[in-house]
């Protein structure tokens, strides 16, 4: 009757007629088999042994209540069924420990969750650079298995699989750093979380920093910024663009490499003593550089053009007013 079986592991409806209650009722248990083991659980029935077949483990069609008892019964297999086929989905075995969560531990959190939480923060704090990273290393691990594995099942094969899949695609070794830091950070920060408890975290084996390569620096010679900075630009139309593009480049040389996204943040009031002082946007560092008699020279050049600039930076995802150089439409020209 109760006969249902999944692969690797058996269930199945028993009446332990071993054990009988004061009523004189023998407890129906689920019996599960997985690897020669067998462990019971109780469903909290009970029937006298005359209206139970042994040999078919099923009721007989004269046992009172058949059908309410056997509905219960079809109910509470169900609910492991159920709970069996979301763990084969996560791909995660499916054993004692994972089908009754012993110690605990509870497989619900997959590598795509992990990483679509970590994507929503990220944008929600404006730094869509390192979203976008995150979707990418994403996009790379459901290329080569599904993204929604069980973070918990993630062992060193994974790891060593992923790995070769990324060399097969032609990715050089610190883009493949890259994605296994992001995905180690995931990783690691769902464990913190208590999302899960790892049986053994692989990134203690498989270490990361073994990916990166040493890369050639490439840098232009001061020579060369020398002749960025006497070029005469001729005027016409696009002029302006050219002059603001050389100075945006120049600037950020002479400010100990300042990048763009900084530049466009930094107010008149951000000069004090002769030295520029500023929040770093990626990581909110404070940083502080004195400014040399050429950087300064720009400065001034564009305060003269329009005292306070108040040329305001407009795009999808932030609006400024009051920069030191008027970094609109102009940055096309970068």
């Amino acid at each position: 009757m109760l006969a249902k079986s999944r692969k690797f592991m058996k269930i199945k409806v028993v009446c332990r007629k071993d054990k009988t209650n004061r009523n004189g009722e023998s407890p129906l248990f689920i019996r599960f088999t997985d690897q020669r083991t067998s462990k019971f659980v109780s469903i909290g029935l009970s029937v006298n042994a005359c209206y139970w077949d042994f040999e078919a483990q099923m009721f007989t069609f004269d046992c009172p209540d058949r059908r309410t008892m056997q509905t219960k019964i079809d109910n509470e297999i169900d609910t492991y069924l159920k709970k069996i086929r979301r763990l084969e989905a996560l791909d995660v075995e499916v054993n004692f420990d994972t089908l009754f969560e012993a110690n605990g531990r509870k497989a619900t959190i997959t590598v795509e969750d992990g990483f679509k939480a970590e994507i929503e923060r990220l944008e929600s704090l404006g730094k869509y650079s390192s979203a976008s990273k995150h979707k990418s290393a994403l996009l790379m691990l459901n290329a080569y298995k599904s993204m929604k594995i069980a973070l918990e099942v993630i062992d060193l094969d994974y790891l060593k699989g992923f790995e070769l899949y990324l060399r097969n695609r032609g990715n050089n070794g610190n883009s493949i750093a890259t994605r296994f830091a992001i995905f180690k950070a995931i990783y690691n920060k769902a464990i913190k979380e208590g999302r899960f408890v790892p049986k053994k975290n692989p990134f203690n084996t498989y270490k990361v920093g073994s990916l990166w390569t040493p890369t050639r620096k490439r840098a232009i010679t001061k020579e060369e910024i020398q002749k960025i900075a006497e070029l005469e630009i001729p005027y016409n139309y696009k002029s302006g663009y050219k002059q603001l593009a050389r100075d945006m480049f120049l600037f950020s040389y002479f400010t100990a490499g300042i990048n763009f996204c900084d530049i466009a943040r930094l107010r008149h009031r951000d000069i004090v003593g002769g030295r520029v002082c500023y929040s770093r946007h990626k990581t909110q560092k404070l940083l502080s550089c004195r400014l040399s008699p050429q950087a300064n020279e720009i400065v001034e050049r564009y305060s003269r053009v329009a005292r306070f600039m108040t040329m305001a930076i407009t795009s999808s995802r932030y609006s400024m007013q009051g920069c030191i150089l008027p970094t609109s439409r102009y940055s096309t020209g970068l």
